[in-house]
């Protein structure tokens, strides 16, 4: 397959865990790291576009988002350095092959697995270049925070939620404007709070709201994103333990309320919520827990507080991300069509 300078081979490779393996080759004809000084100044501060990564890197986590499979860079075979000139001799490289995370047997995300690694298929990531160039830097950071969740659910699965909320959270930052004034945000998404403080004066109340509006606005515009760009259900879908997509909302708030206390608490996820799904005899997944509590080591659980399993979490952050890829793509196609016609 090939995407403007790049191209992608794939590797079929026998009794490796890890399955197939793509080739990524490219041409490289300009310097991508910044001049620090510019007219013999240092140059200003300016990270807006880091993501943490190389090029191939945002390549291979953008083709695992799309095609929802674990891909991750081994390292790099063979360069030639900068194409400005003439082709220099090329340098070769040993690669080590990478190693399946996580215990022998265990799958977390059995739809990764099962999921078609054809490259053919990578529609969006032709479109990828289009896309306007601060939408892009969010895209590709939303990817990697996905494609590290992914890779390593089945070794951790605390860092599987957490890199799926964060893929969310990145894509929710850019994508909403929140106009909701901070009083309407403590009512909405802290009620508990709206109560407390029900018996002292509006100025008072006001000023409550405006302190904790950060934290309110993040959980919103996590919510709101999760609640209208989750895909449809997934078929077929469990006879039990099936999760109610009707309050994908309510879901999406006790998620990322699990999250806020696994990062400033350092409580981890509910077990519940960790577990590998069952596959029922016609092929569907468990999406939630089962039963209306839950048991584990120091801790039990109700239902209500175990919305969904990873695996089910995992399909939802996919879905609504292409759905947000696809968003990006038709707005940058739109530009360009505006920009093309005369006044």
């Amino acid at each position: 397959m090939t995407v403007g300078p790049t191209v992608l081979h794939t590797v079929i490779r026998d009794g490796n865990s890890m399955g197939p393996a793509v080739i990524l080759q490219t041409g490289i004809h300009a310097h991508l790291m910044p001049e620090l000084v510019v007219d013999g100044k240092l140059a200003p501060a300016d990270s807006s576009a880091y993501h943490g990564g190389s090029m191939s890197d945002e390549i291979a986590a953008l083709i695992s988002l799309e095609l929802g499979v674990r891909l991750r860079i081994a390292g790099t075979r063979q360069t030639s350095g900068l194409h400005e000139h003439a082709l220099q001799a090329p340098i070769h490289f040993e690669v080590s092959p990478l190693a399946r995370p996580g215990p022998a047997g265990r799958e977390l995300l059995p739809r990764v697995t099962d999921r078609s690694a054809n490259l053919e298929e990578l529609h969006r990531l032709r479109l990828f270049p289009q896309v306007e160039s601060s939408a892009a830097i969010e895209l590709v950071r939303a990817a990697r925070a996905y494609a590290t969740a992914i890779w390593w659910a089945n070794e951790d699965p605390d860092q599987g939620w957490l890199h799926l909320v964060s893929a969310v959270e990145i894509a929710a930052t850019h994508r909403q404007a929140d106009s909701a004034t901070a009083v309407d945000l403590l009512r909405e998404h802290w009620p508990e709070m709206w109560a407390a403080v029900g018996g002292l004066d509006d100025a008072v109340r006001a000023e409550v709201a405006r302190q904790l509006v950060p934290q309110m606005r993040a959980t919103r515009r996590f919510v709101t994103f999760v609640g209208e760009l989750a895909p449809e259900p997934p078929s077929p879908r469990p006879e039990w333990d099936e999760l109610d997509w009707t309050v994908m909302r309510s879901h999406a708030q006790l998620i990322y309320g699990h999250r806020s206390t696994a990062l400033h608490a350092g409580k981890p996820f509910p077990l519940p919520m960790r577990e590998t799904p069952r596959v029922d005899a016609r092929g569907a997944l468990q999406e939630a827990p089962w039963g209306l509590t839950s048991g584990g080591p120091g801790a039990i659980w109700e239902r209500r507080e175990t919305p969904m399993l990873l695996s089910t979490f995992e399909y939802i952050v996919r879905g609504a991300l292409l759905k947000w890829w696809d968003e990006l793509a038709l707005t940058a196609t739109s530009d360009q069509s505006s920009a093309a016609r005369p006044d």
